[in-house]
Parts: structure tokens; C-alpha cells; sequence
């Protein structure tokens, strides 16, 4: 709203849980935060709003008031004038009126003209005080001259009164003021009747107003309460799809004219569903009944999108990978013949949570070796976590699978975009985790028999009938909603095992890249020391590529294509690309420090008889810390939180942990909050550690002793 507007408790009184208001010096600057999605609606009066939306076709009017009124011209209290105006426009043809409603409020700017004052003006001439920059009221052109549609309607019954007119513009505070003390006749410009404005002016009333929102088109259903029951409602919606899925390509083919939001994960969907950041998002059938269940809020559209879905194992194009392709393909057949796989399927979609238990996979046999599987294990109900366990219906069929077969097997978690290349490059055996079907991946990987048949669904929030009996949540104190949280994030399914695990690989990369970064940028900084030219270029080059790569695109291009072929753990290939970045943070800061050491230092030791490495060691360098360990602190925070990416190349990291929590609590907030306090609490274990280090390196503290250590001198 407009600054200084007193809406907030208009709007308050209609919504008192309404969110934020954000105040802006013109229309324009809120029409344009509205467009970029930094507010979600404009508050103002019906006749700024019908020229915003006539003029952009990407806004809307919501189509409910917050409050009617009048709009008026103001004269001094007790001007005899006043009745007189009144009368005319009372007995002026309305259609008129309107005719001049939709003249200034519609998007043709080659009309919005006034006419001509060519009446003889008999009985003199009246002074206007107008303002100056509400359109599409009163306002100055382009031409510089003062126009609108109060403007109009004032030169309207000035004609009828045989009086001419004179127009003043100036801000809309002044209008009042300058009626009042004389020096104006009539004040106009946007101006609506109050109580207030009343006991200062008389005003004549000259057309309705409104205090109405501008929204979003696309928003526009939603905001006004509409349910959205078919795709026909979605045609122009915000609809979300887990990045890299089937569902994308459906969704673009079917709206093409629709906003498409890309997650990670279901869950996070589902919360930008609820919080109205998308209007619906398309997911398998099976996963959106398997929320419908725990959440009575959602809903699932009766039409497929796109055609029939097939989810099952896929293979490397490789001679390895198609004899293991058809062995999965005939234990797919055997047990669809002898009833198992529609037992499986029973399983994990009944309604008996206690039948839903996979075999230990340490249990297997591996007589015949062990399959290396990548699978993302947030995909509920295909693969997840439980009890610290991984289940799901696809660890279900391929543990059976395994153990029909003399395969023993490990489960390598990923995020789903990093399944397919996996496959690709051989990274692991196979990948079975909620994978459709599609032309285009079966060109790179091999398909298996479906796991699990099915189609596309979209879902949206469930319509909150009076006649519905929703179970609603028992309502939860402040501190018994915490209690719940906590209980729900950290002890049901003994959950604090799956942080434990992700804080010691988050500390296990964090330290070894500390470790090898550090040797790492010091070896650079001592080879380039004194001025090699091959081992500069060598650096440079280096630093160039490392610094400017994304550090998840650093840690894929050594996942998928330098290491692509070579059997390595994904916290190694972590270690070596945190390791190459935080080093040549080292080189820099060691460059920086020893540059701040006065070249003297080097004179006076080399007078002392010193050799130019132990100058180094025992005068410069012991300068140079003190002045990088600040610095050096800093990039060790920075290196925790960047540790939160690697959940790309198969790492189950601690920001990787909270993920795979919330797909199992549904909770939107409290695991983030959970991951946000244990990284503050290792951040500032670590930089504790940083700290002590630099206090015992503060030169100030060696003893003279020490320093002068093996060198002449005369007592």
C-alpha cells in the first residue's frame, strides 16, 4: 500500500491473520513488486486498480471489497457553492459519466483527453486544486498538462454552470489545506469520503468507491477461495515437480502455458503447496495416496496426467549391466505368476504399517558378490527411511531379488537428479528408486520389467467444506508444539541416529579437507615463492579453473567423468574437490600475509646470518599468521556449510539427513531449524579450535629465547 495509507486495519478487520504489510512511495513501485512476486496483492481504490489491470493483462482484480465509500470534490465548510455543484451532476445523464469511468480507466491512451473549455465562462471562473500524480483521477501527462477523469467530471458541470475552470496541481496532502484557507474553490484527485475529512469539507459526491487488491492473474482463483477441481483450473497455475522426474515433461506437454516450480524432494512440495507458493504439483499416484493418508488436507485430481506409468529397475548399457537386466527381468515374471509381487504391493500400500519391514541387508549372502543399487531414499513409498532403516517397495523386490539370486547389496543414497548419471557412468550396478520410464532415459540406460504400474496424478489442497469432517490436529501449546517436533524429528524411529551419522560425515569431510587443503596450499605458496615461472603458470592456471567453477558442478565433473570409471566413495571424491578449493584459498591468504611482512624483515635476517628458508620459517611466517588466521577461520566456516551440497554425489551429509527426516515427518520447519543449530554448534566448535591455534602462533607471546635460537650474538 501507499505509504501513509491507513488500510492496515481495514485489511485486518476483514483477515486478522493476514502477513506483512510493505509501504511504497508510488503506484508504480507496487504494481512492479506485485509483478516480480515480492508482494502478494496491492491495496488501493477501484480506479487505480481498474487502469493497473486494463493495462496488464498479468493482473486481476480480486473480485471481493474491502470496503465501499464515495469519492468526492472537496469545497470550504459552508460554501453555498456546494449544493449548487451537487444538483448539476445529480441531474447529468450517468451514462455519461461512465462513458468517462471507462475513458480514463481503460488502456487506450490516445483518448484520455479533455475537452475544450469552449463555453463563454459568464459567471466566472472556479479554482481547482488537483493532484498531480494519482492516475488515472488527476494527474500530469505527458505533455505536462494536469488530466483525468475527476478532472473531466469537474469541466462536466462547469459547463452546465457557464463557469470556467483553473487547475493547480499539487501533492495530495496540500488539497485539503488549500480549500480550507482559501486560496483553492474545490479540491480533487482521488479524494474518499471519511468522517474525518468530513468535519473539515463539505464534499460533493460524484462516484462509488472501493478499497480493493490487485492480484496476480494466475492467483486470482486461488486468492478468491475457488477449489481447484479440474486441469481446466490449472491451465495458467503454479505447479511443482521434483526436478529431473517424468512428471516435468508431462506437465509442460499438458500446460504449456502453466508456471512450472522445480523441488527436491515431495515434501518440500507439499509445503509450498500449503504456504500457496504453487497452486498443485504432479508426483507417481502411488507417492500422492501415500501422503493423502498421513495429510487429510491434500487432495488428488481424478484425471491422469499424461499416459499409463511404468517404475522399475534401470541397468547400464553395458554387457554386465544386460545380463543382470535380464536376470531382474525374469525374477519381475516369477513373481508375478506365483502372486509375490502383488503381495509386495499389498504392503506398501495397505494400511498395516507393522508388515512394512525389509530383511537387514547385511543378512544377504553375496555368493555371487555384491550389487552396488543408487536409489534416493526420500522417495517415499518406494524407498525411505525407517528405524534407520532403508525400506520401501523397491528395496522390498530387489532385497528379494538378492537373496533368490546369491547377491549381497549395498544401497549407495542420492538425490535423484544424480541416479541416472550414476548408472551411466557405472558408478554403481544398478538404480531402483521410483524410476519411470521414459524414451528419453531408455536411450542412455537399460529398463527392467515395471516394479510398479501406475500413472501420473496432480495433487492440491483438499476444499474445506462446512459439511466436511476433517479431523483437525489437536491444538498444541507454543512449547507442547516444540515437544511434539522434537519427539517426531529426533526420537520416533530412533530418527537421531540418521543425524549422528550425517554430523560425523559432515566433521569427517570438513577436517580431512582442512587437513589436505591446508599441506595443500602451502606446498603451492612454497614452490611459487620465489618466483618459478613453471610452478606460477601451474598455480594460476589451477586457481583459475578451481575458483571459478560452482562447487557443485566441481564435485559432478569428478564424480561423474574424471573418477566415472574408478570405484571410489563419493566422501572421497568430497575430500578431493573441498580439498582443491580450500587450498587455493590457503595459497591466497598465505600470498596475502607474507606480503604484509615489510621486506626489511628478509635484510635484517639475512645480516643476522640467516639462510633464506629459515628467514622464512623463523621471522616471516611466524609475522605473516597472526594476519591470515582471521581470514583462515572464516573460510572454515564457509567449508561446513558448503559440505551441504555433496548429497549430489551420493554423500548422506547432515544437510542431506534433515532432508530425508522431513520426507518421514512431513515438518517443513523444525528439521531445518534442527540442521541450522548443529551447524552453528560445529561451527563454532571448530572455530573455537581456530582460535586457540592462533593465540599460541601470536608472535608476541614467543620468548626472545626462542627467537634468536642459534644465533650469534655479543652479550
Amino acid at each position: 500500500m501507499l505509504t501513509g495509507a491507513p488500510f492496515e486495519e481495514l485489511v485486518r478487520s476483514k483477515n486478522p491473520d493476514v502477513g506483512e504489510f510493505t509501504s511504497f512511495n508510488s503506484t508504480p513501485d507496487m504494481l512492479l513488486a506485485l509483478q516480480s512476486g515480492k508482494t502478494d496483492a496491492v491495496l488501493t481504490n477501484n480506479a487505480i486498480a481498474a487502469l493497473a489491470v486494463n493495462r496488464s493483462p498479468g493482473l486481476a482484480l480480486f473480485p471481493q471489497e474491502l470496503k465501499g465509500g464515495e469519492f468526492g470534490f472537496a469545497f470550504a465548510k459552508g460554501d453555498s457553492r456546494r449544493d449548487e455543484w451537487q444538483m448539476v451532476f445529480d441531474n447529468m445523464p450517468k451514462e455519461d459519466v461512465e462513458a468517462a469511468w471507462e475513458k480514463w480507466t481503460g488502456a487506450d491512451e490516445n483518448i484520455k483527453t479533455l475537452p475544450d473549455q469552449n463555453w463563454a465562462g459568464k459567471n466566472g471562473t472556479v479554482h481547482v486544486a488537483a493532484c498531480d500524480t494519482l492516475e488515472p483521477m488527476s494527474y500530469v501527462g505527458g505533455d505536462g498538462e494536469l488530466k483525468g477523469f475527476d478532472l473531466e467530471i469537474i469541466l462536466m458541470i462547469a459547463r452546465e454552470l457557464d463557469m470556467h475552470v483553473e487547475f493547480t496541481g499539487m501533492e495530495f496532502s496540500a488539497i485539503l489545506a488549500s480549500v480550507q484557507s482559501g486560496k483553492a474553490d474545490i479540491g480533487a484527485g482521488s479524494i474518499i469520503i471519511t468522517e474525518e475529512r468530513a468535519q473539515a469539507v463539505d464534499f460533493v459526491e460524484y462516484y462509488p468507491a472501493a478499497f480493493v487488491l490487485i492480484v496476480r492473474a494466475k492467483q486470482a482463483e486461488h486468492l478468491a477461495g475457488n477449489q481447484i477441481t479440474g486441469f481446466s483450473d490449472l491451465e495458467h497455475g503454479r505447479i511443482g515437480a521434483t526436478t529431473g522426474s517424468i512428471q516435468v515433461a508431462q506437465l509442460e506437454e499438458r500446460f504449456p502455458d502453466a508456471e512450472i516450480f522445480y523441488f527436491n524432494t515431495s515434501v518440500d512440495m507439499l509445503n509450498a503447496l500449503r504456504t500457496h507458493k504453487i497452486d498443485a504439483y504432479a508426483e507417481p499416484e502411488a507417492i500422492i495416496r501415500y501422503y493423502m493418508a498421513e495429510n487429510q488436507d491434500l487432495a488428488c485430481l481424478d484425471e491422469p496426467l499424461g499416459d499409463g506409468m511404468q517404475i522399475g529397475a534401470v541397468f547400464p548399457m553395458t554387457d554386465k549391466g544386460q545380463a543382470l537386466c535380464d536376470q531382474f527381468n525374469e525374477y519381475i515374471r516369477k513373481i508375478r505368476e506365483n502372486g509375490t509381487y502383488d503381495e509386495i504391493q499389498e504392503t506398501w500400500f495397505g494400511t498395516d504399517e507393522s508388515k512394512r519391514v525389509v530383511p537387514d541387508l547385511y543378512t544377504l549372502p553375496a555368493t555371487n558378490g555384491t550389487l552396488k543399487m543408487a536409489a534416493d531414499n526420500s522417495m517415499v513409498p518406494f524407498v525411505y527411511v525407517k528405524d534407520d532403516k532403508i525400506v520401501g517397495l523397491d528395496i522390498d523386490t530387489v532385497v528379494r531379488f538378492c537373496k533368490e539370486y546369491g547377491y549381497g547389496l549395498k544401497v549407495e543414497p542420492m538425490d535423484f537428479s544424480g541416479i541416472i548419471p550414476s548408472v551411466v557412468t557405472c558408478k554403481v550396478d544398478f538404480a531402483c528408486s521410483g524410476i519411470a520410464y521414459t524414451p528419453e532415459r531408455a536411450q542412455s540406460v537399460l529398463y527392467s520389467d515395471p516394479t510398479y504400474e501406475s500413472s501420473s496424478r496432480i495433487a492440491v489442497l483438499k476444499e474445506q467444506n462446512a459439511s466436511e469432517t476433517v479431523a483437525e490436529p489437536a491444538e498444541l501449546s507454543f512449547f507442547g508444539g516444540i515437544r511434539d517436533s522434537f519427539y517426531k524429528t529426533f526420537l520416533r524411529e530412533n530418527r537421531w541416529l540418521l543425524f549422528v551419522d550425517g554430523i560425523l560425515t559432515t566433521l569427517l569431510i570438513t577436517l580431512l579437507t582442512i587437513l589436505c587443503g591446508t599441506v595443500l596450499g602451502f606446498t603451492m605458496f612454497m614452490l611459487c615463492r620465489n618466483g618459478n615461472p613453471v610452478a606460477n603458470h601451474f598455480t594460476h592456471l589451477c586457481l583459475w579453473v578451481v575458483q571459478g567453477m560452482p562447487m557443485v558442478v566441481l564435485l559432478m565433473i569428478l564424480y561423474y567423468i574424471i573418477f566415472g570409471n574408478v570405484d571410489i566413495s563419493g566422501v572421497v571424491v568430497a575430500v578431493i574437490g573441498f580439498t582443491l578449493t580450500f587450498g587455493a584459498s590457503v595459497f591466497g591468504l598465505l600470498k596475502m600475509g607474507v606480503g604484509a611482512v615489510d621486506s626489511g624483515q628478509y635484510e635484517a635476517a639475512y645480516a643476522l646470518g640467516y639462510s633464506n628458508r629459515r628467514t622464512f620459517f623463523r621471522i616471516i611466517l611466524p609475522q605473516a599468521l597472526p594476519h591470515v588466521l582471521p581470514a583462515y577461520k572464516g573460510e572454515i566456516v564457509g567449508l561446513i556449510k558448503a559440505t551441504a551440497i555433496v548429497g549430489y554425489i551420493a554423500v548422506q551429509d547432515l544437510t542431506k539427513m534433515g532432508d530425508i527426516v522431513r520426507s518421514r515427518t512431513y515438518e517443513a520447519f523444525f528439521p531445518l531449524i534442527a540442521v541450522t543449530v548443529i551447524y552453528f554448534v560445529l561451527e563454532g566448535l571448530i572455530g573455537f579450535l581456530v582460535s586457540r591455534i592462533s593465540i599460541n602462533l601470536n608472535p608476541k607471546r614467543r620468548k626472545r629465547e626462542d627467537i634468536l635460537k642459534e644465533v650469534k650474538t655479543n652479550d
